[in-house]
């Protein structure tokens, strides 16, 4: 009978860390220097309990040592990495069929014949011109990549832009008492007038009716609050979790639910909301986060916040067309330091 032994291998083990110590001197951060993590021989224990608690407090010795290390060899962009950051070109739109076909709308190749008449360009679609019985009636799927943006005319004439990183479902052609349509993101509505049959903007929990207007919604996954601005004309806000009657909105009024609570702010400058469209960043008494969270759907960046102040406010605006390196020292003139890294 062979019998195998428990026994720690300390050569090896002594071996690991003497390379976690060179690769963070490599990175200049001698740290880990000074810290004797030789194995050494420990006497034999009969009680579990010792050998346990031993055992749970070299994991976490090992575990945060490992952290430490990994944090060290992050490479964060420099200056002239971020002047030459832009806009992210890789990513790409997606349009998918209900008959399950996705179309990618920033590649090469061209649009199916069946599809190419909905084309105005790569970033816009027209569904007036579509003329596909399979997908009559049955609901259609937009998705913006990061970066990207996109147009399109719906087939009653209702037109919908859609910022980076946001999704629109909708039907090819509106059939019955209502117009239908669903959106993740933001995205900018101007819809057809049509008393007879209501255009319903379905956001989470949250309906948007109207009839004929101009509006801004805005409701990505990782922000807490849903918004609705109105620009032109009327519509009601309804949260299907609250039974409390639909809050109608006047032009330059703006709607924040965090899901608990709905309150009505009139702005002083609307147009700042949909500023997007045209090109720009506008933030409005915005805090870092969501302007971090904005600049993560438009750049190949990850960005990370260092120690600020939370409870300040930023004002300001910066064309969507600038590097990264024109959007740090925006950050920077109100002492807002960052630190970037390239998403592969």
């Amino acid at each position: 009978m062979r019998l195998l032994s428990n026994k720690p291998n300390r050569n090896k083990q002594n071996e690991i860390w003497k390379g976690i110590v060179r690769k963070a001197e490599q990175d200049h951060d001698y740290s880990l220097s000074a810290i004797d993590m030789t194995v050494r021989s420990m006497p034999f224990y009969r009680n579990g309990w010792a050998i346990g608690a031993a055992a749970v407090l070299v994991l976490l010795l090992l575990g945060s040592l490992w952290k430490l290390w990994l944090h060290s060899s992050i490479s964060f962009m420099d200056e002239k990495e971020l002047k030459a950051t832009y806009v992210d070109a890789s990513s790409s739109s997606k349009l998918i069929l209900s008959t399950g076909d996705t179309v990618l709308l920033d590649g090469a190749r061209p649009l199916d014949s069946n599809l190419s008449q909905l084309a105005h360009n790569a970033s816009s679609l027209d569904f007036r011109k579509l003329n596909h019985t399979k997908l009559q009636g049955q609901l259609q799927t937009l998705q913006t990549g990061r970066g990207k943006q996109l147009h399109v005319t719906l087939s009653d004439g209702s037109e919908v832009w859609l910022n980076a990183s946001s999704q629109l479902k909708f039907p090819a052609h509106f059939e019955g008492a209502e117009r239908p349509v669903s959106v993740t993101g933001e995205a900018y509505f101007e819809v057809a007038h049509n008393k007879k049959s209501p255009f319903i903007v379905t956001m989470g929990q949250q309906q948007v009716k109207v009839l004929g207007t101009h509006f801004n919604t805005r409701g990505y996954h990782n922000e807490r609050s849903k918004t609705v601005t109105l620009l032109e004309g009327a519509v009601a806000v309804r949260d299907s979790r609250r039974k409390d009657a639909p809050t109608v909105l006047k032009p330059a009024e703006q709607y924040v639910s965090d899901g608990q609570v709905g309150t009505v702010h009139t702005l002083a400058n609307p147009e700042s909301v949909v500023a997007w469209r045209n090109g720009e960043f506008y933030f409005e008494d915005a805090d870092a986060l969501t302007i971090v969270r904005e600049l993560e759907r438009w750049y190949p960046v990850s960005i990370g916040l260092k120690q600020q102040d939370t409870t300040k406010k930023i004002s300001g605006r910066i064309k969507r067309t600038d590097s990264m390196k024109e959007v740090v020292e925006m950050l920077r003139f109100f002492d807002i330091e960052i630190t970037v890294t390239k998403n592969e």
